[in-house]
């Protein structure tokens, strides 16, 4: 007897700790699900961490957020900035075991730009030459300014010098997509056992509303050095419950928290707190189609009620300051200045004085009020800070509805659609220069222009900076043109985020980056 329950109690042993154990990576992903996993269908920061990690661009981020060489080793760029030239990795593979060449990347570049694909993000590579046209459907996919000469070097043509290209190439839109699996596999091609990648993770399983699970890609280049087998993103609406997933150890990192926790969570966790400046900012939109949105009178009696320093201090509670500019000011080429007309005035009474006479002048009153709907998402502070802003308006004699939905539903079906009256938003910068925020209000912009503003000036001083080859000259320009959004109250902005995450002491290589980027490659766990 004695001898078989000593025999059984080994082998629980052996099952429970085998000689390797598989190291798994536990992601909470404050987003949810994501809308796709193809690159040129995505959006949203919570995806782009997930295909981040499957899919490598030309260039990529290290541990701290940096650009750093990915599937090209090396670019050199012409004295005019206008030719930018990758040499491709040498000796990388897709997942499938077929070399990745610069051909893969004129056919995704292609793809993202075919109208038809209909890519939310084609934007970003309007700086391309002929792009917008290509885009547009005003020239062939042929005319896109990408070329390759060899499978070696992919040599991209620009419209303009833009000494940021190597963050656009590092964004996910200009991810390399596998053509054969296309092509085999049509819109399925993103499913697992279907999906080829090229980066440090493959595609395992995808279960909506549960995990999209990840294995470590044998077959990329410094697989040697990746320390993560398994990676889970698993899909966290609701921060709360994000918070007890957390301490209960289902998730090793989460990136987000209930902020009107903050103290008490610093007090409890210490260090497992993360908090740090972000580029990024909150604001309110506009859909300016419409009346009564059209009239700036509106716009600014909105934003000038909504006492931004109460939502930072009360509702927010984590010290982010109060945006008075939208491009944040530690945004590399930036000429500070830019200010909304709402931080010229001394006092939050003085706002509030000012928002009634506006409201007055537009024709509104106790016996017609200014009615609206709010539309937000469902995080819980997204929740109390629309309450709070109800209240705010009600000061003023405006009346809000206000309408939740979870982000995907929220960016996707309203702002993406112009489904929406006023609306909550924020833009994480996709490089780090200022036409990353500036460029959403173009009137060409029809991904990101939620709201629908439309300058002539505004649209020449974007054509001018990006034809500008002095940093300092172009730096003002950019400037003049925020200053201009800013006074027509284009958009609204409230506060410059930070970054927040829960990060398990065991869990190794997160690191507080503006950019707010941290790859799966770079994570280990020690001691868990």
């Amino acid at each position: 007897m004695l001898h078989r329950a000593l025999a059984a109690l080994a082998a629980v042993f052996l099952f429970a700790a085998p000689a390797s154990a598989e190291v798994v990576l536990n992601r909470g992903n404050a987003g949810g699900d994501p809308f796709s996993l193809d690159p040129h269908n995505t959006q949203g920061t919570w995806e782009n961490f997930i295909v981040g990690d499957m899919l490598e661009g030309l260039a990529t981020e290290d541990v701290n957020g940096e650009i750093i060489p990915g599937a090209a080793e090396s670019w050199t760029v012409s004295p005019d900035g206008l030719t930018w030239t990758f040499k491709m990795r040498q000796g990388a593979v897709w997942s499938d075991g077929t070399p990745v060449t610069a051909d893969d990347f004129v056919y995704s570049w292609r793809r993202l730009m075919d109208p038809k694909t209909a890519a939310q993000y084609a934007s970003i590579l309007y700086v391309v030459k002929n792009a917008e046209a290509v885009n547009a459907g005003k020239m062939p996919l042929e005319d896109l300014g990408v070329a390759a000469p060899d499978p070696g070097t992919f040599v991209v043509t620009l419209e303009h010098p833009a000494p940021y290209f190597d963050g656009i190439v590092a964004h996910q839109a200009t991810f390399p997509v596998n053509k054969a699996a296309i092509e085999k596999f049509g819109n399925d091609w993103i499913k697992p056992g279907n999906m080829v990648t090229n980066g440090p993770f493959t595609l395992v399983d995808w279960r909506v509303q549960e995990y999209v699970r990840l294995a470590k890609n044998p077959k990329y280049h410094d697989a040697a050095n990746i320390k993560v087998d398994t990676v889970n993103w698993i899909p966290i609406n609701d921060v709360n419950a994000g918070l007890k997933r957390y301490r209960a150890g289902e998730v090793d990192i989460y990136d987000n928290f209930p902020t009107q926790q903050f103290k008490q969570l610093k007090q409890t966790l210490g260090d497992q707190v993360k908090n740090a400046p972000y580029l990024a900012t909150s604001y309110l939109i506009f859909n300016q189609r419409n009346a009564p949105f059209n009239d700036v009178r509106v716009r600014q009696a909105i934003s000038l009620a909504y006492d931004r320093q109460t939502m930072t201090d009360r509702i927010y509670q984590l010290g982010e300051p109060v945006a008075c500019s939208l491009v944040p000011p530690e945004t590399a080429n930036y000429e500070k200045g830019a200010t909304s007309p709402d931080c010229k005035f001394a006092s939050q009474a003085e706002r509030v004085a000012k928002a009634k006479e506006l409201l007055a002048e537009a024709g509104y009153g106790p016996d017609n009020k200014l009615t609206f709907r709010l539309y937000t998402t469902t995080d819980p502070d997204a929740k109390r800070a629309a309450a709070t802003a109800q209240t705010m308006w009600r000061q003023v004699g405006i009346e809000a509805e206000l309408v939740f939905n979870e982000p995907a539903t929220h960016y996707n079906q309203h702002l993406q659609v112009a489904n929406f009256e006023v609306a909550t938003a924020a833009w994480v910068g996709d490089y780090n220069d200022p036409e990353t925020f500036l460029f959403m209000f173009e009137t060409n912009n029809k991904g990101f222009n939620y709201g629908g503003y439309s300058n002539a000036r505004y649209d020449e001083l974007m054509a001018q900076e990006r034809l500008e080859p002095d940093a300092a000259k172009r730096a003002s320009i950019m400037r003049e043109a925020e200053q201009l959004l800013l006074d027509e109250y284009g958009v609204a902005p409230t506060r410059f985020r930070f970054n927040n995450y829960l990060v398990k002491p065991y869990l190794k290589g997160w690191t507080g980056n503006m950019r707010g980027v941290n790859r799966s490659r770079w994570m280990s766990i020690e001691g868990r």
